[in-house]
């Protein structure tokens, strides 16, 4: 109890940020395993690390309320811009849902959203600690299944493979510390074998960003190193192909050469069938959007799952600005962007606001899935003051 009080700080941090972690992990082996005898889910991660976060958040802020005072909300070209967005969230749900519970609770989580940030403000780094272990599995899990099934696209302990591609991304950014490249190494290892292209373009536009700032020694070798030989590896047996042929490459690969025609057809096929679903959802733009929503609707069938359903009304947006006007209205849209570009431009964390913005061109899972995860980001790259997040280049 003594070493609690004086470090309350790394308690609640551990707290928190144990919800941050945990929150987007979804697997569907493990929810399917962990039912009762009406085969209903008993443990669901996810809503595990969101009582986690929310309640640890709530009962941060009111217990601390003194320190946040002290620490202060942020720049106000911040936080007017997160509560454009929190207001925007309430609003939809008041218009836009049926029941009064339904109309209420956007606003609830908007609130809960606002809260982590202040909390992150006052805890700072010490919420990412977390992540170090979860990444490492998630890492090693996914490393572990690309042996066990070659060729297979996989997402470890996260069914959604591109989901895992970005959880393992944003992990990695978000932890600083003197063996980051370390866990950098073993995350680069792991997105090969996710086969996601989504962590392909991050990968690319990270590795661009890390010969631009010149962060590079003797320990980039490391991670070249590995997956040099391992693609070398896979090409030699033969998994390469099935693991990375991609319809929308060779469209893309096409379209450079000359031997594909550019037609919507094709830029369909290029983009998984997201931007005929841009097209319609930005024809049909919102004051306050359609409704927010952070999980899985209801199909009509009486299951869950847009992907399995794969119906045009259900399926999001994949694209984390245009997903928010789709959903909450453009103001709030426009809030996210504002709100993102100068946290990039104005913090330190470089690496971890690039890493926001790639993972948000392909899907929505920074509004989602990952909801929280933009809130903590503002939050701590606001108030933590930090030298550098060079990560191989020492400082």
């Amino acid at each position: 109890m003594e070493w609690a009080r004086k470090h309350r700080n790394k308690v609640w941090a551990a707290v928190i940020g144990s919800g941050l972690a945990l929150s987007p992990i979804h697997n569907t082996w493990l929810t399917n395993l962990v039912t009762n005898s009406k085969g209903e889910v008993i443990i669901f991660l996810p809503a595990f690390g969101y009582l986690l976060l929310i309640m640890g958040a709530s009962l941060f802020l009111l217990n601390n309320w003194d320190r946040v005072k002290e620490v202060g909300w942020g720049d106000k070209k911040i936080v007017v811009p997160l509560l454009v967005i929190v207001v925007s969230i309430g609003l939809s749900g008041l218009l836009n849902a049926d029941g009064w519970q339904d109309k209420v609770a956007p606003l609830g989580m908007g609130l809960a959203l606002f809260a982590v940030y202040l909390a992150a403000r006052v805890l700072g780094r010490d919420i990412f600690i977390a992540f170090v272990p979860l990444v490492i599995i998630g890492a090693v899990s996914v490393i572990v299944s690309g042996l066990l099934h070659p060729g297979v696209p996989t997402g470890g302990f996260i069914t959604n493979y591109c989901a895992s591609a970005g959880y393992l991304v944003f992990g990695t950014l978000v932890v600083q510390g003197k063996w980051q490249w370390v866990l950098v190494s073993l995350v680069l290892v792991a997105l090969f074998f996710v086969g996601a292209l989504e962590g392909l373009f991050a990968i690319t536009v990270l590795g661009v960003l890390v010969l631009a700032r010149h962060d590079w020694s003797k320990r980039l070798l490391v991670p070249i190193g590995m997956v040099a030989v391992i693609f070398v590896g896979w090409v030699a047996l033969g998994y390469i192909g099935p693991l990375w042929d991609k319809a929308n490459v060779d469209i893309v690969v096409g379209w450079v050469t000359g031997e594909v025609e550019v037609s919507p057809e094709t830029v369909d096929v290029a983009t998984t069938n997201r931007w005929t679903n841009i097209v319609r959802r930005m024809n049909d733009i919102q004051l306050l959007g359609h409704g927010y929503w952070v999980t899985m609707p209801e199909r009509p069938d009486g299951g869950v799952g847009y992907f399995e359903y794969n119906s045009p009304e259900l399926e999001p947006v994949h694209n984390v600005p245009l997903v928010i006007i789709d959903q909450v209205g453009p103001a709030a849209g426009l809030a996210w962007l504002f709100v993102t570009i100068f946290c990039l431009v104005k913090t330190r964390w470089k690496y971890a606001w690039s890493a926001v913005i790639v993972l948000s061109v392909f899907d929505h899972y920074i509004w989602t899935q990952f909801a929280p995860y933009f809130w903590v980001i503002v939050g701590v790259s606001t108030s933590s003051d930090i030298k550098s997040d060079l990560i191989f280049k020492e400082v």
